[in-house]
């Protein structure tokens, strides 16, 4: 007899798998693993715990893992469609979050560049230029003129106007 044979072990399910995780330590296991792992794959090993658990499952599992309901119940959809990509290096959709300023408002170079024209110094010789203004009082100048810009977008901007 082999010791795979000898050794075999099973995955509790349903009423075993719901007593087996009541232990601290279990709990604890499981947290540290998916604290390890990206976004994606902490919800879908989530959403596969809470469908082992069967009813009642999303509240055990959302308990374990530390992510809300809504979070898991998404996930059991991605699962459920094959939306899953475990391999995937990509923890988030392409094409997400806000879009740059420059590309709702292509104005706005425009209008940075006039604040600058007479405030830029620099030696004619080379490359090396600075403005005169903060990039805090540009970004004031540029909400007066109706644009919502930080600080920080104004200075990727002025390296855009380079």
């Amino acid at each position: 007899m082999s010791n795979a044979r000898k050794h075999k072990t099973s995955i509790p399910q349903g009423d075993e798998l719901k007593r087996s995780v009541q232990s601290k330590a279990w709990r604890r296991t499981f947290r540290k693993m998916l604290d390890k792992m990206p976004e994606n794959l902490r919800r879908w090993n989530a959403a596969l715990l809470a469908v082992q658990f069967g009813y009642g499952g999303m509240k055990i599992a959302g308990e374990i893992s530390g992510l809300s309901q809504p979070t898991i119940r998404k996930a059991r959809w991605e699962l459920e469609d094959g939306q899953v990509d475990w391999d995937g290096e990509r923890a988030r959709r392409p094409g997400g979050g806000r879009k740059r300023i420059e590309q709702e408002r292509p104005e706005v170079l425009d209008q940075l560049k006039k604040l600058v024209e007479d405030e830029t110094a620099g030696d004619p010789s080379s490359a090396d230029r600075w403005v005169n203004r903060s990039s805090r009082k540009l970004a004031v100048a540029m909400k007066k003129l109706g644009h919502e810009v930080s600080h920080v977008s104004v200075i990727r901007l002025l390296k855009k106007l380079d």
